[in-house]
């Protein structure tokens, strides 16, 4: 493996106090993998994109939540060793790693081609020492059972004709694994070395999920056909057969601590509490009425619910108490397109590619979500496309999308009602004394109170906008190396000036606080230019990033910048020292989209790989700058 490749896999640096990971990665009609750290039912794991995401239930938003970033492909499944002290995640190319879970490395242990397509589920046996996959095998077999360490088989698994969906192992001696298919299976295998036993038609439709009681004594299986089936542990005879127990396909089933319940999801957008091995339906919790609402994976906290709806939100529910409202984690589901913040109140907004706009609380950085706009139905997204611009100015959130509209949001309410139509997809935007200026392809419309009061049409390409804090005067950078710079009065723009230098195309700008200055970010280099007359504070210094340079921003003292690009780097840099610098590598995997200083010596990032990551630069700034 090489040294990139395992460097990458986690932010190290001491700098980082925060990473606010994405949501669930969810698809209509698929179940998703969700599950608990064995010792500390706090702790959850799922898959997001292609990364592995563990944060605690108690505190969603807090310091604990971790994000593994090792595959290169949509990771599918990832669940805790029984020790707790490693991770098997695997992806949609079929390939599984080992991983560390307990040490700050997170050092791979394993890497191995386990099957020849996407791998659907995962489980380890009760010594940490096997690990049991199951997914669309090809034309060899769809579940494979190996040695944690080294890779090697551990028994034969024949009797499924389609892609196997689900696993488990039981943690007891005898060992039994069961697995779940397409083809509306259940085979029962014994060993180590595993074969195949006996097999169970008794679903009508396709098998979704299969476990284990804590105790191995029962396996319980639930299917597309609203299914329930109970089997005995270790011999995988058929028990009892609930059925119509949803209105809908049934996604997932979990066991609570002491293997009495279950929890059920299902597409009626219910989750259901049912008593084993009696079968009565103890309780049901309704999460909603939408498509976003659909309950497509959960698992048992210890006796704690936690359930994940279509529109990727984690739902903690109230033990017992089937009508209280759940406690609801909120975020983006994909790669953060924008970001503000507001460095007034330290509310931080971010816009997301799946059209959904979230606000971070100053402090704990709690997430909340906009509502209205384009699809609430299904995901709550404000905007019908990516959101490409997200400003704050006058108390409320202005973003723009590729639905070609504009939306002005109440930071109040936390909705963006109403859309104002951009005439082209817009490409970036800039804001500073309750202005807001957002490029299209040939146009810069200016926004204020809510309305467009002014528009220009441009010649060229523009790639980033900065307004200075009295919303007089607007930078335009674009795609030729230029800086446009126009005066701002009443919604009426005049370019005043044209600034050349740089050896590459515009794609960040801000002014300092008293507007004096201006910082560039190209595609490898950062300037500062003097407003007074644009001649060239710095220039050929700041010349190590390696690619597009998305965000820069003014510390609140003007002293020092932070930049940041699509090459994963954040820099900080001081006008004082310009020889030094600080740079945190790995920021972002996939590169970012902007930063922004707040607090003393703190900066905000956020990036392609939908994480929100803060850092405290203050020691480092004081060792390496003083």
């Amino acid at each position: 493996m090489s040294e990139f490749t395992q460097a990458a896999v986690c932010i190290k640096d001491p700098a980082l106090i925060l990473n606010l990971p994405p949501l669930p990665t969810t698809s209509r009609g698929k179940n998703i993998v969700i599950s608990c750290h064995p010792k500390d039912p706090d702790k959850i794991i799922y898959a997001s994109g292609k990364y592995v995401v563990i944060r605690s239930l108690s505190d969603p938003y807090g310091k604990d939540s971790f994000v593994y970033r090792g595959h290169n492909a949509t990771v599918t499944v990832a669940k805790f060793a029984t020790n707790g002290n490693y991770v098997a995640s695997a992806d949609e190319t079929g390939k599984l790693r080992v991983w560390a879970s307990n040490t700050e490395d997170k050092k791979s242990k394993l890497e191995i081609q386990v099957l020849g397509g996407p791998v659907a589920d995962l489980s380890w046996d009760g010594e940490s020492k096997k690990i049991v996959v199951c997914g669309d095998g090809g034309s060899s077999f769809h579940c494979r059972c190996i040695m944690w360490d080294t890779g090697n088989n551990a028994g034969e698994f024949v009797g499924h004709n389609k892609r196997a969906t689900t696993v488990a192992y039981r943690q007891q001696r005898p060992f039994r694994i069961m697995s779940g298919s397409e083809d509306m299976k259940c085979v029962f295998y014994a060993g180590p070395p595993f074969k195949r036993d006996s097999e169970s038609q008794t679903h009508t439709n396709y098998v979704n999920s299969v476990k284990y009681s804590p105790d191995g004594e029962l396996i319980v299986s639930v299917g597309s056909d609203k299914k329930v089936v109970l089997y005995e542990g270790k011999t995988g005879v058929v028990q009892n057969t609930w059925e119509n127990v949803h209105a809908g396909s049934i996604y997932s089933v979990s066991w609570n601590v002491d293997g009495t319940k279950i929890l059920t999801t299902s597409a009626d957008k219910t989750a259901k509490i049912i008593a084993m091995p009696s079968g009565e339906v103890l309780g049901t919790y309704t999460l909603g009425s939408k498509l976003g609402d659909f309950v497509v994976g959960g698992v048992m906290s210890g006796d704690t619910p936690v359930v994940v709806t279509l529109s990727g939100k984690i739902h903690v529910l109230a033990k017992d108490d089937f009508a209280a409202a759940p406690t609801t984690i909120n975020g983006h589901q994909g790669a953060i397109a924008s970001m503000c913040l507001d460095k007034s109140s330290g509310i931080l907004y971010t816009g997301s590619s799946d059209g959904t706009v979230a606000s971070w609380a100053e402090g704990n950085r709690a997430g909340s979500n906009f509502t209205g706009g384009a699809n609430v139905d299904l995901n709550g997204a404000v905007h019908g496309g990516a959101v490409t611009t997200i400003d704050f100015a006058d108390g409320n959130v202005v973003t723009s999308g590729w639905d070609d509209t504009i939306r002005v949001g109440s930071t109040a309410g936390g909705s963006s009602d109403g859309a104002i139509g951009l005439g082209g997809q817009p490409k970036c935007s800039g804001s500073g004394g309750g202005i807001v200026v957002i490029a299209t392809k040939d146009a810069l419309k200016v926004v204020s109170s809510g309305s467009v009061a002014g528009e220009l049409e441009i010649n060229y390409a523009a790639q980033a906008i900065a307004v200075n804090g009295t919303g007089d005067v607007v930078a335009v950078g674009d795609s030729a190396n230029k800086i446009h710079i126009y005066a701002l009065s009443g919604g009426s723009l005049t370019e005043s000036n044209v600034v050349t230098g740089h050896t590459g195309a515009i794609y960040s700008l801000s002014f300092n606080s008293e507007g004096d200055k201006l910082a560039a970010g190209d595609v490898k280099e950062v300037r500062v230019w003097n407003t007074a007359d644009w001649s060239p504070l710095i220039k050929g210094r700041w010349q190590f990033h390696t690619s597009r340079i998305t965000g820069v921003d003014w510390s609140a003292n003007g002293e020092f910048i932070a930049s940041i690009g699509t090459d994963e780097n954040l820099f900080v840099w001081c006008l004082a020292k310009k020889m030094k610098r600080l740079n945190y590598k790995f920021a972002h995997k996939g590169g970012a989209v902007g930063c922004a200083w707040f607090g003393e010596g703190k900066i905000v990032s956020a990036g392609s790989d939908g994480s929100i990551v803060e850092w405290d630069v203050a020691a480092d700034m004081a060792a390496k700058f003083s």
